[in-house]
């Protein structure tokens, strides 16, 4: 289950990347050399990224906003799973105790 989880996240993370990527060169008319590693960065991060990838879906690729939210958002609730179920209960542990 992990390791579908990782895929997914990689695979939505990547793709959330490549759009933010286009959006940034739609948006500031920067070139892709300048933007990709920006992308990059934006495209990890579950929340800003998120957010980016939404907008620039919609506006750089003309996607609906429904179906951009929809896909993004999915990369978001999975973030909040793996947190929620794996990460806290691994803080919340008294084993020391």
């Amino acid at each position: 289950m992990r390791f579908l989880i990782l895929v997914a996240y990689v695979a939505l993370s990547t793709f959330q990347a490549v759009i933010i990527c286009s959006g940034l060169g739609a948006w500031t008319g920067i070139p892709a050399i300048a933007a990709v590693p920006v992308a990059t960065l934006l495209g990890l991060v579950p929340g800003p990224g998120t957010i980016l990838a939404i907008l620039a879906a919609g506006s750089a690729w003309g996607w609906p906003w429904f179906g951009s939210t929809a896909l993004f958002g999915s990369l978001l609730a999975l973030w909040m799973h793996v947190a929620l179920h794996h990460a806290l209960p691994a803080f919340s542990s008294r084993e020391g105790e």
